[in-house]
């Protein structure tokens, strides 16, 4: 299965990794901040995900320029 691959997302105290664990027999990608804040993301093999990844890390440190 394909995954997403983080260079540099780093920004102060803040810092995402991921990982990929098995929930109920389905791979799923969870995003982790060094804060403790987490999410997962969806539909994580398609280009999209890297979108809502960068949406939600952008979210996460206050610097989101989009609509919701």
């Amino acid at each position: 299965m394909g995954s997403i691959i983080l260079t540099g997302i780093r920004h102060g105290k803040h810092k995402f990794s991921l990982d990929y664990p098995i929930v109920d027999g389905q791979e799923i990608c969870m995003a982790h901040c060094e804060c403790g804040y987490e999410v997962e993301i969806p539909n994580f093999q398609s280009y999209a995900a890297s979108r809502y990844l960068q949406m939600k890390w952008e979210k996460h440190i206050g610097t989101w320029q989009g609509g919701k």
